[in-house]
């Protein structure tokens, strides 16, 4: 039985007098777990998954159930494990293809990759974490779910102010917060709880929010959301964003069927504030979130930065790079290619430059340069979908096969007619790794930090 503390269960029958009885009991509930089909992948065998019941608002790719780690559609980034309140607040983004969208606080990932898929591989989405150990994680997942169009970044949320002043067309700032929605998904957090600590998380929200701003073009959408019920962490913070930015609005929020207006009486009262959405564990079939949606006025000046990030591509490793994609069948423009230690980069179009920027992924990584040869990496193989690239050297793995290959074993006796040279090994037409093929074998590149035993 999950312990709340005292304070907590005392605080919010204050604030919920009758439906408190209702919303503590859904803490002795089980999470639900639920997941969703990523877009950017070919989903035609995936049909057992598309049929599982559908999250209502996010009934094209929302999905309940769980899914194993294990599986082939998680190993190729065909589903991402995400709780199905958490869904909602990438439909109040609804990033869209070719703008430039900012998710502040992104670890481990879900939002991020929800939105990329949203805007189908298309402008620039930057990631921001501050932890260096989290932004790696989230940088694993980008590479899984075959987004190309995503810069990963480790800053503080006031050096990206100074670098992107009136730069981005939408801002998602899910904010560090006290946590309160996931209590009973992750009960550690019931330890970091204290009487004072909602207070604490709002005066760290506000400064977040003070740099977030300064990125913000005119007329460009903000999207603050939390997972906790505390209204200082919710519409007291919306209701000082107003009050201290009077060039921002609310706008309004679709909000199906179990999603509630925010409470304007928790605040100061501003009726404007029933535009924000309040999802109950009580209410749907999900966990606590806080979103609000607010827009920038058009009329200020704009002093956006308008440089882009030119190709550095040696001239020297060309040759290399012109014969990998001859061989592989493959084509990227070169005037996008950025050479990063050993590695080249396709960088997304509309990339500002990197100076001063510490990052850990500068769109898609195709490979690397090794003594006058090209190997090609991990993330593009997850991002190649075979029938998108028909005349590709490729090899589609039995369920057998699978097993063995990530692995880490080769895969020999092959009767199938390849070309020699590099192959991209292929799980229901998604790509899962490249090998290497000659003398009826597949030599293994499946990189060392993923290798696992599957189990029947």
């Amino acid at each position: 039985m999950l312990k709340l503390p005292a304070a907590f269960i005392t605080k919010y029958q204050h604030l919920l007098g009758d439906r408190a009885e209702s919303f503590l009991a859904s803490f002795q509930s089980e999470p639900v777990a639920a997941f969703r089909l990523n877009p950017l992948k070919n989903l035609q065998d995936y049909g057992d998954l598309s049929k599982k019941h559908p999250v209502s608002w996010n009934p094209e790719n929302g999905r309940y159930g769980k899914i194993s780690g294990q599986s082939d559609a998680f190993l190729t980034g065909v589903v991402y494990s995400q709780e199905a309140s958490a869904q909602f607040v990438a439909r109040v983004v609804d990033a869209a293809a070719n703008e430039c969208v900012l998710d502040l606080a992104a670890a481990p990932g879900g939002k991020t990759t929800q939105m990329a898929a949203d805007m189908q591989n298309q402008g620039l989405l930057v990631a921001n974490e501050i932890n260096f150990g989290r932004a790696k994680i989230l940088s694993q997942n980008i590479e899984r779910m075959g987004i190309n169009n995503c810069l990963v970044t480790c800053e503080k949320p006031d050096a990206l102010a100074d670098l992107f002043p009136n730069y981005f067309d939408k801002i998602l700032l899910d904010a560090p917060c006290s946590g309160e929605g996931m209590f009973r998904k992750d009960p550690n957090a019931i330890d970091y709880w204290h009487p004072d600590y909602n207070d604490e998380c709002a005066h760290r929200q506000k400064e977040i929010l003070k740099s977030v701003l300064l990125m913000l073009k005119p007329g460009g959408q903000l999207i603050y959301s939390t997972c906790t019920f505390a209204p200082e962490e919710d519409e007291q913070v919306i209701a000082w964003l107003l009050s201290e930015y009077p060039d921002l609005q609310l706008l309004p929020i679709n909000k199906p069927e179990g999603i509630e207006d925010g409470r304007p009486d928790w605040a100061d009262h501003n009726p404007e504030l029933k535009k924000t959405a309040r999802l109950w564990p009580d209410k749907l079939q999900g966990e606590g979130h806080f979103v609000a949606k607010l827009v920038k006025a058009t009329d200020e000046p704009t002093d956006s930065q308008t440089k882009l990030l030119k190709s550095n591509l040696n001239k020297k490793d060309l040759p290399v790079i012109r014969t990998f994609f001859k061989e592989s069948r493959l084509s990227f423009p070169l005037d996008r290619l950025f050479e990063f230690a050993d590695y080249v980069y396709l960088f997304p179009e509309g990339c500002p430059p990197i100076k001063g920027l510490r990052v850990l992924r500068l769109g898609l990584q195709l490979g690397q340069l090794k003594k006058n040869r090209f190997v090609p990496s991990q993330s593009l193989a997850m991002s190649l979908i075979p029938a998108d690239s028909a005349e590709i050297n490729r090899f589609e793995l039995s369920d057998d096969q699978l097993k063995a290959y990530v692995h880490g074993d080769v895969i020999a006796n092959l009767t199938v007619p390849l070309q020699k040279g590099w192959v991209l090994v292929t799980k229901k037409n998604n790509g899962l790794a490249f090998g290497r093929y000659s003398d009826h074998m597949i030599k293994n590149f499946y990189p060392k930090g993923l290798r696992t035993t599957l189990h029947d």
